[in-house]
């Protein structure tokens, strides 16, 4: 329910804040006083798109705010979902800045205008004389025979399993996609997968091949530095080892005069230890190297090998050319498992398939149930309206493929007058009948389904008298279940209302501004009844709009 709006800056409001009630409310005033304007901020804070024309003061920026009454509503899954702070009365906000920038707010929170519009979606229904398309698209006609039908949990498990039914459908496609396209490819990407499996992959093999090839290409000079080096260390006289020894005996005899000594020594056998065990690695390097030109042509192939494959499969390491192996292995292995997965999901799509048409059957079986009731209720209240000769023909026909809402299409015929064909509804209407045929609609789903607050502008034109009132009393019925607000020029219909509002210009310091008040009992009996005689309210008027206000 709309509780309260705010308006500064905008078109030629200065600053004005209305509340609304329960129930019924009707906006009346002169014609260009202001109501389109009222309804123009209002729609901007829905989510409208901005003009920066709008703005009365271009230095200033224009504010809207409009206060929710949202508790009955259940949108605390929509909060959730876009990450924002639920309150039980929520406020919308819009912001118009001098630069041309739009904001949007929700209970203080940014947010983009499409999820501003989103969720007025949910809280109002604007209805004007020329727009009303809602009754001609198919959902919504559906979405009738499903409410006067008590389809909701039904639907509620076909959607259900019908997601199901869609996933299975997709990953059916997918699989084979895949199979056609593995199909194509499988004997080459075989080939490339043994290539690779035959070349017995091993990490950190190139840095082990390029350390082999620079030692079996160096032979000769490794094995006489290595030589040299072992004469230095091991030669009889002048060696290394040798002179150590010498030097570690004669420094013995005196270790037990001194601890500093004693150490000493401890430290030349310790370097005796080590350049013995060096020593001895080289003589073991000296013995198992030698020439073998047979082994450095294998390693070089070996080399030649692994580099072809890792410039083929552009790869740079011989670990991201195993992943390729063991991807390739996948995708070749997966040929006949992807055959048999989509044997599996078959399986499970015709079980979904088979639920769901039962699902589908007995939502048919309900709409079609309540085909009569809603034609009945329909025409009753369009003869109410003064459109006694209608005529509303509602054809359900079984489509082959399911849809999210079933297997049904379904299509309303309708003739405003006698002796006309009927046809689809935006064939078969004017404006005027086409207002007074959604006010029919909606006051039927009033009734049965909790709706939004709904705003009528002006849909009451081109009727009078008797029509009117009978009008204003359908609007007051439709009150009972809803909050309505309603944009009228005609007297029969405003007195209807449990509340009115006057929309009303006035001059200040030199300056246009429109302004609203909520008329008092006094105050509203004089706004009907100037409603009724104009300019200069008579006696006969005053007592007119006595009666229609049943004072």
């Amino acid at each position: 329910m709309l509780k309260t709006l705010r308006v500064n800056n905008f078109a030629i409001i200065d600053q004005l804040e209305i509340d609304f009630h329960p129930g019924m409310t009707t906006i009346t005033g002169e014609t260009g006083a202001g109501k389109s304007i009222l309804l123009g901020a209002l729609k901007l804070v829905l989510g409208e798109r901005a003009d920066l024309k709008t703005l009365k003061n271009s230095n200033e920026k224009c504010i809207i705010e409009a206060v929710f009454d949202i508790k009955d509503l259940d949108l605390q899954d929509f909060f959730k979902e876009y990450d924002l702070d639920y309150e039980d009365e929520s406020i919308l906000r819009r912001e118009l800045l001098p630069s041309g920038k739009s904001r949007a707010f929700i209970n203080d929170t940014p947010v983009k205008i499409n999820d501003l519009h989103l969720l007025s979606e949910q809280l109002i229904d604007i209805h004007s004389q020329f727009n009303t398309p809602k009754i001609f698209e198919h959902d919504f006609q559906l979405s009738m025979l499903d409410i006067y039908g008590e389809n909701k949990d039904l639907l509620k498990k076909y959607k259900k399993v019908y997601q199901s039914y869609i996933e299975v459908k997709k990953k059916i496609k997918e699989a084979q996609n895949s199979l056609e396209n593995q199909s194509q490819d499988l004997d080459y990407k075989l080939h490339l997968w043994e290539e690779l499996s035959n070349a017995n992959l091993r990490l950190q093999e190139l840095e082990f091949l390029e350390s082999e090839i620079k030692a079996l290409s160096n032979v000769e000079e490794i094995l006489a530095i290595l030589g040299e080096a072992y004469q230095f260390l091991d030669h009889p006289e002048m060696g290394i080892v040798s002179q150590l020894n010498e030097a570690s005996n004669k420094i013995n005899k005196i270790t037990s005069y001194s601890n500093d000594i004693e150490h000493l020594y401890e430290r030349m056998i310790s370097a005796k230890i080590e350049l013995d065990d060096i020593t001895s690695e080289l003589q073991n390097r000296i013995d198992s190297t030698e020439l073998n030109p047979e082994k450095l042509l294998e390693i070089n192939h070996r080399f030649d090998l692994l580099h072809r494959l890792l410039r083929k499969h552009n790869t740079n390491t011989i670990e991201e050319l195993i992943e390729v192996r063991d991807t390739l292995e996948t995708q070749t292995s997966g040929f006949d498992n992807l055959s048999d997965l989509i044997i599996q999901l078959t399986k499970q799509l015709n079980g979904f398939g088979d639920e769901l048409e039962k699902l589908s059957l007995k939502i048919r079986k309900n709409r079609l149930n309540s085909i009569d009731t809603i034609k009945r209720n329909i025409l009753a209240s369009l003869a109410q309206l003064g459109m006694e000769n209608s005529n509303l023909i509602i054809q359900l026909d079984e489509v082959s493929e399911f849809t999210p809402t079933g297997k049904d299409q379904v299509q309303f015929l309708f003739s405003a007058n006698k002796g006309m064909e009927p046809r689809i509804f935006e064939k078969s209407v004017s404006g005027g009948e086409r207002s007074r045929l959604m006010l029919a609609i909606k006051n039927l789903l009033a009734s049965h389904t909790f709706l939004p607050t709904l705003i009528l502008d002006e849909i009451d034109t081109g009727i009078s008298g008797k029509v009117a009132n009978d009008t204003g009393k359908v609007m007051q019925s439709m009150a009972d279940n809803m909050q309505l607000l309603v944009i009228t020029h005609l007297p029969q219909v405003a007195s209807k209302g449990n509340h009115q509002v006057k929309v009303y210009k006035e001059v200040v310091n030199d300056t246009t501004k429109t302004n609203v008040v909520e008329l008092s009992k006094d105050q509203r009996l004089k706004e009907i009844a100037q409603m009724i005689s104009g300019s200069d309210i008579t006696d006969a008027a005053i007592d007119q709009a006595k009666e229609l206000l049943n004072l």
